[in-house]
């Protein structure tokens, strides 16, 4: 890992940065995919969901391409793995206007987003990772964009407080 500084933002009360963790990238060697995920024990995702296993986040990243977020251990033989923490930042938005914030600059229809959803985008023209997770959604950019994410987000949430 880089090790890199991470940014400093505002607070928000309805927006708030992803406390780091370990990412990484998997793409599957050809025809590994049902031995990787023998070694794995765990069926990965075959279109825009996220699941969790074994204490990690795994993501649908494109066709056999996934990202993981946490400490899972990955065969080494069966993919490329890329190392990504230092190179993404990950925003939370939360609360009763997290839909209406992400409408003003996300092209997707985030209101119909199922738990779990995972997307490829671009918010206001920054690529993104965008899902939800409970009831918050989570954003992740290239960490060189994060400053212009956060800024864009704080635009789109001027008007909302957290108002219970």
């Amino acid at each position: 890992m880089l090790d890199a500084v991470a940014s400093t933002f505002a607070p928000h009360p309805l927006i708030h940065t992803v406390p780091n963790r370990r990412i990484r990238n998997i793409a599957v060697f050809r025809a590994m995919q049902p031995v990787l995920e023998a070694a794995l024990g765990v069926a990965l995702p075959a279109s825009r969901t996220r699941i969790v296993h074994r204490g990690a986040d795994i993501l649908w990243n494109g066709p056999r391409q996934w990202l993981v977020l946490g400490e899972l251990e990955l065969p080494v033989n069966r993919a490329a793995i890329t190392e990504q923490t230092d190179g993404l930042c990950l925003f939370s938005v939360s609360g009763p206007y997290a839909v209406t914030i992400l409408k003003k600059i996300l092209p997707i229809d985030i209101a119909r987003f199922a738990a779990d959803e995972v997307a490829i985008t671009a918010a206001a023209h920054i690529g993104v990772h965008v899902w939800r997770q409970d009831e918050n959604f989570i954003l992740g950019c290239f960490r060189s964009y994060s400053g212009a994410l956060h800024h864009v987000l704080m635009q789109a949430a001027d008007t909302f407080t957290e108002r219970g």
